[in-house]
């Protein structure tokens, strides 16, 4: 969900979005939500806690990038990728995972072809293919795993 600020009382951000990978979306109005939140106390909460679980993601992320290698790091956004996206084939950039993991595309060059080596991933221009998920946790180790948990329970997912 984009537009978090809205449902905080907050009536603009000074930051922008971006869409990872191709799908479908809602557009509502900010006013229109402003009044469906009113009217609905049960949306309200269910939007206040995936506020929470994005906090807590946000947490997890300055955790992970703070105390975790690139291929750690890396191996998580796949992860995530992959649990949002529903398939193994990711549309993943070298120049996107640069970005988001705060390092140089060498770096992620570099990431990929241990992922690759140990047989986790197969990548190819604009895509990597998760073939072994269990494997791909074991490299995230404890960066992966705790804001979906969280998630999880806040939100009432299995």
């Amino acid at each position: 969900m984009a537009g978090l600020p809205v449902v905080l009382g907050i009536d603009r951000s000074p930051h922008g979005y971006m869409v990872q990978a191709a799908g479908e979306a809602l557009r509502i109005p900010d006013q229109d939500i402003r009044t469906a939140l009113r009217h609905s106390p049960s949306l309200h909460a269910g939007l206040l806690r995936y506020a929470h679980a994005l906090m807590v993601q946000t947490a997890e992320t300055a955790y992970a990038n703070a105390g975790f290698t690139i291929e750690a790091r890396l191996a998580r956004w796949i992860l995530m990728t992959d649990d949002r996206l529903g398939h193994d084939e990711l549309p993943l950039t070298h120049d996107f995972l640069s970005m988001m993991l705060g390092v140089r595309r060498p770096g992620v060059t570099i990431a990929v072809q241990s992922l690759e080596g140990n047989r986790l991933i197969r990548a190819k221009r604009g895509s990597i293919m998760v073939l072994d998920r269990t494997g791909l946790e074991e490299v995230a180790d404890s960066a992966y795993g705790a804001s979906e948990a969280e998630y999880a329970r806040v939100m009432g997912a299995a």
